[in-house]
């Protein structure tokens, strides 16, 4: 399992996308769909600047309310990225590459912390 960053600055934008995405992080979600969610929280921001200011403050506001599901939450979207990074084989792959047709059909589903 790779290693959690310890500041939040330092995780990618894909795990702030799915942070702040409309996805339930208790439930299981296919490549396919997380990827989908990805794509829509960055679109609805507008520019990619807008991600990781976001991401700091709504990480800043639930610490300041004792946010225990803010880390669950993290704790997810940073395992969901990294699942994303990686393909069956282990192999890291960019987490904006497509999936081929064949794992489109066959895709496993994702989530539940």
């Amino acid at each position: 399992m790779s290693r959690i960053p310890l500041h939040p600055e330092q995780d990618p934008y894909p795990v702030s996308a799915l942070y702040l995405s409309q996805l339930d992080h208790e439930s299981l979600y296919s490549d396919a769909e997380l990827r989908q969610a990805i794509a829509e929280t960055v679109s609805e921001l507008g520019e990619p600047g807008a991600l990781g200011s976001r991401y700091a403050e709504a990480l800043s506001h639930a610490g300041a309310r004792a946010g225990g599901m803010s880390q669950v939450r993290r704790r997810w979207a940073l395992r969901m990225a990294d699942d994303l990074a990686r393909d069956r084989t282990g192999e890291v792959r960019r987490t904006t590459d497509r999936p081929a047709a064949a794992d489109r059909r066959t895709a496993s589903l994702r989530g539940a912390s």
